[in-house]
């Protein structure tokens, strides 16, 4: 495992931490993380105090109280996820209390939720090397960045995964080693309400522990939620969905001409869309990539991520000049490309005009 790597440098070299995790059981591969990220996951627990406080919609003692329901719930399915956040509260010397408010911040926060992400999947017929891929631009608060881990991680089973995180939480977005690949965004629906559902970071990860997009899809449609998120999916076998997960039944999307692209506007059924805000990313970067369709590289999806059209709204997102509120304003963190069938991620530190895609191999 990759450890002694101070923060500094890998922000002066333009790159996210790398941890991995080779153990054979949750509990232990949880440990491994929390042991290689302990300051990381500090300075994040410590910002979304913060953050909670700053945004006024709850406080995070009352996060910590919503907690117990939760676990409750998650031990039916998710023991396994559950014992890899317990891992990693004991490998980190942190509170599990605390991470388990940072892996439910996107429930607790959600109302109402500003656009986050761009994501997209590309079948054979679109590329011009006939590779699958799938991806995203993930948008977040500034801050988010300094905390923003790649996490290796090896399954008892020998599943291989490979993604990104915000320290302490269980692994957002990535790709596994059957040629699985999972992107999400946010979502506001008009049956988004407070409860008790599973957290969106523990379906994440448990979908990157399967070993279909058929499992992956039924994981989605069958865990309960009480508020609304999307997920782009796409898999070697040369198929992808997105599947608007709303409180209610799920819509399933299909690619369009082999595109398959979508940011924070439900489109299964507009009329049940939260979300007001003008971000219509997902629309926009259709019609970019709909251009070369049948000739798609990977280096013409970079460009596209770049994209400053309807900037500041633009799928490129900055901090405004002289903006310092880094509470206030949106920022992509992280530009990633997934190739499933090479199982390679090309990922960039931040905007991605501003930085340089740097490739790992799963």
């Amino acid at each position: 495992p990759a450890t002694g790597t101070t923060r500094n440098k890998e922000e002066e070299m333009g790159r996210f931490k790398e941890i991995i995790i080779e153990a054979a059981a949750p509990y232990e591969r949880g440990v491994q993380y929390g042991e290689q990220a302990r300051e990381e996951i500090t300075l994040c627990i410590e910002r979304y105090k913060e953050h909670f406080a700053a945004m006024g919609r709850m406080s995070w003692e009352e996060a910590r109280s919503r907690v117990t329901p939760i676990r409750q719930l998650l031990l039916k399915d998710y023991q396994d996820c559950l014992a890899e956040v317990e891992g990693i509260a004991k490998g980190s010397d942190t509170d599990f209390v605390d991470l388990m408010v940072l892996n439910a911040r996107y429930e607790f926060l959600h109302f109402p939720t500003d656009g986050e992400c761009t994501a997209f999947a590309l079948l054979r017929e679109a590329t011009e090397d006939g590779l699958v891929y799938v991806g995203q631009n993930w948008d977040n608060r500034p801050f988010v960045l300094e905390h923003t881990l790649i996490v290796r991680e090896t399954e008892e089973n020998g599943t291989r995964i490979i993604g990104t995180t915000e320290a302490g939480q269980l692994i957002r977005n990535g790709m596994n080693s059957h040629g699985l690949g999972m992107c999400a965004n946010s979502l506001n629906s008009i049956f988004d309400r407070a409860g008790v559902g599973v957290p969106a970071n523990f379906l994440r990860r448990k979908l990157l522990s399967l070993k279909s997009l058929d499992q992956m899809i039924a994981w989605l449609v069958n865990a309960p939620r009480t508020v609304s998120n999307n997920y782009c999916l796409a898999s070697a076998e040369n198929r992808a969905f997105d599947v608007e997960a709303v409180p209610t039944a799920p819509w399933l999307l299909l690619p369009e001409d082999n595109i398959l692209t979508h940011a924070n506007h439900l489109v299964g059924d507009r009329t049940v869309d939260a979300y007001q805000g003008m971000k219509f990313r997902g629309e926009l970067l259709y019609k970019l990539l709909a251009r070369k369709n049948g000739r798609i590289t990977t280096d013409y999806v970079k460009e596209c991520l770049k994209n400053h059209e309807n900037f500041p709204d633009s799928l490129c997102a900055h901090m405004l000049e002289g903006e310092t509120e880094m509470r206030k304003m949106w920022q992509t963190n992280a530009s990633i490309i997934y190739n499933l069938d090479k199982l390679e991620m090309d990922i960039c530190y931040g905007p991605p005009c501003q930085g340089e895609y740097v490739t790992y191999t799963l």
